[in-house]
């Protein structure tokens, strides 16, 4: 046994062959002169392989292939009894890959951070961490768009439910009075007035692009920061930005509302990869309005403008999360305004299958 473990400290490439338990039920295995069943062997071997890890299944999965390539390495002259060690090895990575897979496909739920006034900020997430996957924002403007929350808890559930894996939602950037909110039966005046944090910041206005300004400006007839004596100076913007740093993301969808456009940002608009995103995007949304138009080789008929601050501001000010994203990691991002505030009006069947 001292052998096996000096093994699989060693560092090689996998070499993967699967046996199942049937063919294994009458091997006998001897190893410093005592002899064991498979299963003994496979069971010890498993114990301390996760009493070491602390069951840690990405870790085991790559001893095994690990130790199943070095027992075929020294068997040159095919002794059967490391051949037999080697079939215990190969059932046990079998195994491995198989309780990997199944955790992979579990949803979690993890704390991220807090807002301004200690409101925990979720996300829920399926993925293989050494993977790129799909990232979904949501609830940036707190009750003003809340239909986006209620979008994004549907789409969890739905991934949940088909078991889709290699995605990670934030149903809500912005949770500062989220229950008092789903809660009340008045949701107009909510709609009108809450679209900032306990800081009377405009979350989505808080990014350090280019061309950041520290300036309040006036939304829905209230006065809105962008931010506090600086930009970045919010602890839920702050929580995107650590996400962004953490994690990897091959593309990402931003979800507001009500205006039922689809977006995207204005630095962006000349990588193919974002255009062909959007085409995605607007294939299965086809109700939705754009502003944009391009010829098959991807030449501008009208460039696309992403929102504007407000109706007076050239949207070169917006300083968004989302031209924020393409500028410092170059990741392809597609803003969905909703059509509604408080209501899934569209169910995102087809996004679902295109993350899946």
């Amino acid at each position: 046994m001292k052998k096996i473990l000096i093994i699989i400290s060693l560092l090689l490439s996998p070499q993967i062959v699967f046996w199942n338990q049937n063919e294994l039920d009458n091997i006998e295995i001897t190893i410093q002169n005592k002899t064991f069943l498979w299963s003994e062997l496979q069971q010890n071997l498993d114990n301390i392989i996760n009493k070491t890890l602390t069951n840690d299944l990405e870790k085991k999965q790559i001893i095994y292939r690990k130790l199943s390539n070095e027992l075929k390495k020294i068997n040159k002259t095919e002794n059967q009894n490391i051949t037999n060690i080697k079939k215990v090895v190969d059932y046990s990575l079998d195994k491995t890959t198989i309780e990997l897979e199944i955790y992979y496909k579990q949803v979690k739920k993890i704390i991220l951070w807090y807002s301004k006034w200690w409101a925990p900020i979720y996300a829920y997430y399926s993925w293989n961490p050494n993977t790129w996957f799909f990232w979904i924002f949501s609830n940036i403007h707190w009750w003003y768009e809340y239909g986006t929350y209620e979008t994004a808890t549907y789409l969890a559930k739905e991934f949940e439910k088909e078991w889709i894996t290699w995605w990670f939602i934030i149903p809500t950037i912005n949770p500062e009075w989220l229950e008092y909110y789903k809660n009340s039966p008045i949701k107009y005046d909510a709609f009108i007035e809450w679209r900032v944090n306990g800081n009377n910041v405009d979350l989505n206005r808080n990014f350090c692009t280019k061309n950041f300004e520290d300036k309040t400006f006036i939304k829905n007839w209230l006065s809105v920061k962008t931010a506090i004596n600086w930009c970045e100076s919010e602890s839920e913007t702050k929580v995107i930005i650590d996400t962004l740093n953490n994690y990897k993301f091959n593309k990402i969808i931003s979800l507001h509302s009500k205006w039922n456009v689809l977006f995207i940002p204005d630095n962006s608009i000349d990588d193919k990869r974002v255009i062909n995103f959007w085409y995605e995007i607007s294939n299965i949304l086809p109700t939705y309005k754009y502003d944009i138009d391009f010829e098959n080789d991807y030449v501008k008929k009208q460039k696309i403008k992403e929102y504007e601050i407000n109706e007076w501001w050239n949207s070169e000010y917006t300083w968004t999360m989302e031209t924020y994203i393409y500028e410092n990691y170059n990741i392809p991002t597609i803003l969905i305004e909703l059509p509604d505030h408080w209501k899934i009006e569209y169910k995102l069947r087809d996004l679902i299958n295109i993350i899946r």
